[in-house]
């Protein structure tokens, strides 16, 4: 048959039959099928014989059809000229799928209605993407639970109900040397370390409330069912024991800790953003106590908070400025007092014209990601200084944790000694335990590097930590410091002499030099001395002070 011979009126109703993406059919004025096109078929299940003369409603459920829901569908099309809708409809062989609809009366050219066309599109495929995409906007890609949307969504749905009584507890979790586990371990054995805390964290709560990831290794678990106090506190401290065991990973063991701070709806705030403010006050008292611990909110940590906040903006302008200084204390020689080295002890006075220990301003120096930058500033000082002593004279200079994790200090170093042109065997870095712990292997290869050109390294505050002599055996050493603590005790404590001979007979052992901190009188020198102590230093010998100070040796480099 030729196109010429096919009149429009068939043609469309040739091309609305083949259509399979829509269901599209005839329905008269009491919503009787009057035809089926393939879509109709495809979407729904039923052929031509099965649906046409049957009423439409059968595709509703029990319930849609005992509330008038079809028919109420059909009036609203013919008062208003059209339905849209979107809702649940229900193929041949019963199951749902979502559905969009349109249905618009038909009338003849002298206005009579003649029934309804009506357009069906199934929507299930991009229903479930939608789902899909506001699962992943609520959820944690690697570890499936909540994100930071979905913790702050699911607490301001709980919150109102404190309002009648109830009490809600949130605790914020940060987890203890994660960093040390990617760089020891690598990304993926950190991603598997991060699924178990959550595991282990969701076995703690249990029904009882949901755990949910902020991010990197921040967590955070919200308690319902208006617990007790002493339940909160209870559920606070099994949160840190759930960290206690270390986490099996590919044949190792990863040892991560867990610090908790904890805040209650309505004691510490009615609205999503006051409670979590103070949960997270809480978690930073929890890791200036040392980590490892729970901390509850209280007052007080909102005005160190505050106290906090002033003391980073100046520290910030402090390091912009360059606003710190050097002192130096002597290290002399055992046999005969001879000045065999300046430690460099950083100092700063702020603006309230009070000496701030480096206790205290060193922490925020690097919570602020400006340790480098200083570390920097205060190596190429002293370096510089050196170089205005005689030339068998040291300088030594503290090294922070964060510079020990940078592979950059192995440059910064390179560059400082080729300015200033001190040579590498002047220069000693000084560690703590504390300062390699977390990132053991990272800091060995940097360390090595920096041995490997002449530099010294000395292990300070020996004595003090848990893993001393394993870290003696791993890192590339040449001095050890005997902390003060022990010499303090050394004329009447039998065993801080006990720890001393030790300390030197295992120096002795591997072959490094040492020195003993802290020594205040003549009977420790000569204690030490005769004990076979290298090198001693301490207020007996000087006191730390400027660089133009007259007990710094001023001799020039021949």
């Amino acid at each position: 048959m030729s196109r010429t011979n096919i009149s429009d009126d068939l043609m469309y109703r040739l091309l609305v039959s083949s259509v399979k993406d829509y269901a599209i059919y005839m329905l008269d004025e009491e919503g009787t099928v009057l035809n089926w096109n393939a879509g109709a078929a495809h979407i729904k299940g039923y052929s031509v014989d099965d649906i046409v003369g049957k009423n439409y409603s059968c595709f509703f459920s029990d319930d849609d059809r005992r509330r008038g829901v079809p028919w109420d569908n059909l009036e609203m099309a013919r008062r208003l000229g059209h339905f849209a809708d979107e809702g649940w409809r229900y193929r041949k062989d019963g199951t749902a799928f979502w559905a969009s609809v349109v249905i618009d009366p038909v009338y003849d050219p002298q206005g009579s209605l003649l029934g309804f066309a009506k357009v069906t599109r199934d929507l299930s495929e991009q229903q479930a993407a939608t789902r899909r995409f506001e699962h992943q906007a609520r959820h944690d890609a690697l570890t499936g639970v909540a994100n930071r949307r979905g913790i702050h969504e699911k607490l301001e749905e709980q919150l109102p109900q404190v309002a009648y009584g109830s009490r809600i507890a949130v605790h914020y979790l940060d987890l203890d040397r994660f960093k040390a586990v990617n760089d020891n371990l690598g990304h993926e054995m950190g991603d598997e370390v991060l699924r178990s805390a959550t595991r282990r964290f969701q076995a703690v709560l249990g029904q009882n409330g949901i755990v949910g990831r902020l991010g990197g290794d921040e967590f955070v678990a919200l308690q319902f069912g208006s617990p007790t106090l002493d339940a909160i506190q209870a559920t606070a401290r099994s949160l840190v024991e759930a960290m206690n065991e270390p986490v099996p990973v590919a044949g190792k063991l990863a040892r991560v800790g867990v610090s908790v701070g904890t805040a209650i709806a309505p004691s510490n705030g009615y609205d999503t953003e006051s409670i979590l403010r103070c949960a997270d006050l809480a978690l930073y008292q929890a890791k200036r106590d040392g980590r490892g611990c729970a901390r509850q909110y209280s007052d007080e940590m909102d005005s160190l908070a505050r106290a906090r906040t002033a003391l980073e903006l100046e520290v910030r302008e402090a390091v912009d400025q360059r606003r710190f200084s050097l002192d130096y204390q002597p290290i002399v020689k055992a046999a005969d007092g001879e000045v065999a080295g300046y430690e460099a002890l950083l100092r700063w006075r702020a603006s309230s014209g009070q000496i701030v220990p480096p206790s205290v301003f060193i922490p925020v120096v690097e919570d602020l990601g400006l340790i480098s930058s200083l570390g920097e500033w205060v190596l190429r000082s002293a370096c510089s200084e050196a170089m205005r002593w005689s030339h068998n004279i040291y300088v030594s200079v503290n090294v922070s944790a964060a510079q020990l994790r940078d592979a950059e200090l192995i440059g910064v170093v390179d560059r400082i000694l080729a300015d200033t042109g001190l040579s590498p065997e002047r220069l000693e870095l000084e560690i703590t335990e504390s300062t390699v712990l977390d990132s053991v292997e990272t800091a060995e290869g940097i360390l090595r590097n920096l041995r490997n050109r002449g530099i010294g390294v000395a292990l300070d505050d020996f004595g003090t930590g848990f893993s001393s002599l394993s870290l003696v055996k791993k890192l590339p050493l040449t001095r050890i410091k005997i902390d003060k603590s022990f010499v303090d005790q050394i004329s009447d404590d039998s065993q801080s002499t006990a720890v001393i001979d030790a300390v030197l007979a295992l120096c002795d052992g591997y072959g490094l030099s040492t020195t003993a901190e802290g020594v205040e009188n003549s009977n420790q020198r000569y204690i030490l001395t005769a004990k076979g102590c290298d090198s001693l230093q301490g207020y007996l010998f000087g006191r730390p002070g400027p660089a133009d100070h007259e007990h710094i040796d001023h001799a020039v480099t021949p």
